[in-house]
């Protein structure tokens, strides 16, 4: 069983962001997640909100349907790549999936998850690993290209005002 360190973090977020830019193409917006148990993608998926006309289509609960079966037995072990900071929705079905090891892209200035986490013990435990950064700029130029409104939230932590009566 290879070690969390020992895991070539780039390749497998460049993985990653191949779902992303498929998602992209296709009209979805640019996320994508691998799944990965000793060194070996079990399990793909990309943001699918658009297609599936389904506001909870991410990319990384569709990995995870497409290997519950697999995580039942061995969540603990896998690491989820996604090329952006899971939402609150994700980052807590990873945790209840029972999935330790997390490593994301692009952090989401909006979604500020890092309090979020800190300020729920139950989720904080879980979390052996909670790593971002990797081939950010890849994942900033996709979310760019693809989804100019996306890229103002997630990157710059803005977003239009509602006007809610």
């Amino acid at each position: 069983m290879l070690a969390f360190d020992e895991l070539d973090h780039q390749y497998y977020m460049g993985e990653a962001l191949k779902e992303a830019n498929e998602a992209g193409q296709r009209g979805d917006r640019p996320i994508g997640a691998v799944i990965v148990y000793d060194g070996k993608i079990i399990s793909r998926g990309s943001n699918r909100i658009e297609t599936k006309s389904s506001n909870i289509a991410h990319a990384e609960t569709n990995a995870m349907h497409n290997c519950a079966a697999f995580l039942n037995k061995h969540a603990r072990e896998c690491v989820i790549y996604t090329t952006v900071e899971p939402c609150i929705m994700c980052l807590t079905t990873i945790v209840m999936a029972n999935i330790r090891h997390v490593v994301f892209s692009v952090e989401d200035k909006y979604m500020k998850m890092e309090l979020f986490i800190n300020s729920n013990p139950y989720i904080k435990e879980r979390l052996y690993h909670y790593m971002g950064g990797i081939l950010q700029d890849e994942s900033s130029k996709l979310i760019k290209t693809y989804s100019p409104f996306m890229a103002e939230v997630v990157l710059n932590g803005t977003r239009p005002r509602l006007n809610i009566k």
